[in-house]
């Protein structure tokens, strides 16, 4: 996926660098073909703004293709509806991370005790927190961090805590509440 992403950046500079050196542009795509094709001339005139609007729709067609396999990889079907309320995201989130404490305890050569499921959850927690503040400093980056949002997260925290906290106590089997 990281090469699909580099790619379409790649590909967006050099449409942005064709058009401002160009007077006009067509763009002939069709949905059959797996490629679109640039021809510069003079018929045709399209604003600078159209032909970014060009530029940003490819983009987000191979984001969308990007998505899609992703998708195809995780087995979600198509129209999946995904839970995104708080106990939702935190409940993925925890059940995948303790998901890795047999391997951890394994490699570890670690007993199945609360002091060592401690030392697993302050570590996995770190990660987490170390996560969740990456992801407040995109959305505030992108300016969609509003209270609403902020609020969910601080929600979402909350309850991994509180999941992990479980966990040091009662182990896998740990209670939810």
């Amino acid at each position: 996926m990281v090469n699909s992403i580099a790619s379409l950046n790649s590909t967006a500079s050099m449409y942005k660098a064709n058009l401002s050196s160009h007077k006009s542009i067509l763009v002939n795509s069709s949905t059959k073909s797996a490629k679109d094709t640039v021809e510069f001339g003079m018929s045709g005139m399209l604003s600078m703004e159209d032909s970014m609007n060009i530029v940003v729709e490819r983009a987000l067609d191979k984001l969308r293709g990007v998505v899609t396999q992703a998708r195809e990889e995780l087995g979600l079907p198509e129209n999946a509806v995904l839970d995104t309320s708080p106990e939702a995201t935190a409940d993925r989130i925890t059940t995948f991370a303790l998901g890795f404490w047999t391997k951890y305890a394994e490699q570890h050569k670690l007993e199945d005790t609360e002091e060592n499921r401690k030392q697993f959850a302050d570590f996995i927690g770190a990660a987490i927190n170390q996560g969740i503040g990456e992801a407040r400093s995109i959305l505030g980056s992108l300016n969609v961090l509003n209270s609403d949002v902020d609020g969910n997260i601080t929600k979402i925290s909350d309850i991994i805590q509180q999941r992990l906290q479980d966990f040091i106590v009662n182990g896998l089997s740990g209670k939810r509440e």
